[in-house]
């Protein structure tokens, strides 16, 4: 029996599910790596940052945030030399879908019990994205700027739903806006965040 088409589980209707105490057989999430690039970069070295900011509540499948960092991945190394930016996957995949499967075989009414006991098994697990929230980010510098906006026109086809691509008034991946931050360091203050 496959896996369940995944439009069905694509809007956010109920409660977050996740692994528990009572529910302890999770699936594996097919994600592992968060960060990509220049992971240590100071602060100064990369100003620009570029959000794919989600417009809808949808859930967002781990399969579907690995397919978007490898193609992330794989146009901003061929455009972008010696891997000088950043990217960080915001969104972590923690909720758990669940499926009743239903026979549909010759028989199947002697064998299954129907809506009885219809609470379902552990199938998938998911990442719940609220509106306007940022899906990925990149830092980078200002020349490269292009072929970012690029490489996340690519990604936005592999997520469901509608997406924009926001160019982001802060410095990098810090809370200060450009011109704060460089006013803080022409004044020497050490930045905590």
């Amino acid at each position: 029996m496959g896996r369940r088409p995944f439009k069905c589980y694509r809007f956010i209707k109920n409660k977050p599910y996740p692994k528990s105490k009572y529910c302890k057989k999770c699936p594996v999430s097919k994600i592992k790596m968060f960060d990509i690039g220049d992971k240590r970069a100071k602060k100064n070295i990369y100003p620009c940052c570029i959000n794919l900011v989600n417009l809808q509540p949808i859930n967002i499948s781990s399969e579907c945030l690995e397919s978007v960092r490898i193609v992330m991945n794989r146009n901003l190394t061929k455009s972008i030399k010696n891997k000088k930016f950043h990217l960080k996957i915001k969104m972590h995949p923690l909720h758990i879908l669940r499926n009743n499967k239903m026979l549909s075989r010759a028989g199947a009414d002697r064998v299954q019990t129907g809506m009885r006991n219809s609470f379902g098994k552990p199938e998938s697990i998911c990442a719940r994205v609220k509106k306007n929230k940022s899906i990925l980010s990149v830092r980078c510098r200002y020349k490269d700027e292009d072929n970012v906006i690029n490489a996340l026109k690519q990604a936005c086809y592999k997520v469901s739903g509608f997406q924009i691509i926001q160019i982001s008034k802060n410095w990098g991946f810090t809370k200060f806006k450009s011109q704060q931050f460089i006013e803080y360091i022409k004044k020497g203050k050490k930045l905590k965040n």
